[in-house]
């Protein structure tokens, strides 16, 4: 278990989430877990199960352009994870999961299998821990939004990932929120 993140049980007496879940000084209950869980593997999952080609020959041009900016903009966001876990080290452990799953959606959108688009540098990352999360949890739900709002213009496949992701990113943002320290 990831230090700062204790499983226990959510009657807590600390301070409730919106949602009832509840979070004692930086410590996750175990919904909050769980439900994180289940979105990333839903993520996950539904990217996994949608090729580049979905089955039906040749990837539209719209298509690899879409791919290739969201690729981008993931990578950017691992980096920016990577910058974080860095200049924090106490929060390596409890973004590791969170940057796994940005990587693995790097991955799904990676053309011909080529693990990322180049991720450039990242932005300068808050002094302060609460800070630092917080500015992820923003690049969170931004690239979320990108991601929903590129959806329109994708073809049917290219749109479930984008989608599913962009549900995955939001659910993220939110854990992340929840886990400040």
């Amino acid at each position: 278990m990831p230090p700062g993140v204790s499983v226990g049980s959510s009657r807590s007496s600390g301070p409730s989430g919106p949602s009832g879940l509840s979070v004692v000084a930086g410590r996750l209950s175990r919904r909050v877990l769980l439900a994180g869980g289940v979105m990333a593997g839903l993520g996950g999952g539904l990217a996994a199960c949608t090729g580049a080609d979905g089955g039906q020959g040749e990837e539209p041009a719209d298509d690899t352009g879409l791919r290739r900016r969201a690729a981008r903009e993931g990578s950017e966001l691992l980096a920016r994870y990577e910058a974080t876990a860095e200049a924090h080290p106490g929060l390596a452990e409890t973004l590791a999961p969170f940057r796994d799953v940005v990587a693995a959606h790097v991955a799904a959108l990676a053309e011909d299998g080529r693990a990322g688009a180049g991720g450039g540098a990242a932005p300068g990352v808050p002094a302060e821990e609460p800070e630092a999360v917080a500015a992820l949890v923003d690049a969170e739900r931004e690239t979320a939004r990108q991601r929903y709002r590129a959806v329109d213009g994708a073809s049917p496949e290219l749109a479930r990932l984008l989608a599913s992701m962009a549900a995955a990113g939001s659910a993220q943002a939110y854990l992340l929120s929840e886990a400040r320290p």
